[in-house]
C-alpha cells in the first residue's frame, strides 16, 4: 500500500493538471479579433511600440499565441523570417480602421505611402478601395499570397 499511494497520488495530480492544461488553451478564442494595448504593446519584428491602430497587425497560432506587430509589413517580413504555422492572420483596413482577415484582403504597396516602419503597404477589405489609393499612388495591388511569397525586392522599402 505504501508504493500504491504514491503513485495514486502522482497519477492523480497528473491527470489534474493535464485537465486544467486542457481547459487553459481551449479558452482562447483563435478567431477573436486581437486586443492590442496601444501605446504599450511592443512589435514583435522591430521592438518600437504599437501606437497608430489604423497600421496594426498581428496573428495567432493554433496554440493560441498572439504576434503583434506595428506595421503590417513588419508582420509580413516577420512571418517570412519565421516561417511559423499560423492560424489566422489579422489586418486593419486602411480606410475604416476595423479588424478583417488578411486573406481576405487587397493591399497597395508603395514607398511613398507613409507607414509606421515605412513599409508602405495599406490594407483594404474592398477592391474598389484599393483601386482609388493604386491609382493615387501609381502602385500595385497585392493579394496576401502575393505579398507572402513574391519576392522580397519586389515590395516596398526593401522589405528584407
Amino acid at each position: 500500500m505504501i508504493i500504491k499511494l504514491p503513485l495514486l497520488l502522482f497519477t492523480s495530480l497528473f491527470v489534474f493538471g493535464m485537465g486544467a492544461l486542457a481547459c487553459t488553451t481551449s479558452s482562447v478564442d483563435l478567431l477573436a479579433t486581437p486586443e492590442i494595448a496601444y501605446g504599450e504593446t511592443v512589435c514583435e519584428q522591430c521592438g518600437m511600440i504599437a501606437s497608430d491602430e489604423s497600421q496594426a497587425a498581428a496573428y495567432r497560432l493554433p496554440d493560441g499565441q498572439l504576434r503583434i506587430f506595428d506595421d503590417l509589413g513588419d508582420m509580413v517580413l516577420y512571418h517570412r523570417l519565421n516561417d511559423e504555422n499560423v492560424y489566422v492572420f489579422w489586418i486593419h483596413d486602411y480606410q475604416s480602421g476595423e479588424w478583417s482577415q488578411a486573406p481576405d484582403a487587397y493591399y497597395v504597396a508603395t514607398d511613398s505611402l507613409p507607414t509606421p516602419m515605412g513599409h508602405g503597404i495599406a490594407a483594404f477589405t474592398s477592391v474598389e478601395d484599393a483601386e482609388v489609393l493604386a491609382r493615387e499612388y501609381s502602385a500595385p495591388i497585392y493579394r496576401w499570397n502575393d505579398l507572402l511569397s513574391a519576392p522580397l525586392a519586389d515590395l516596398p522599402r526593401s522589405i528584407e
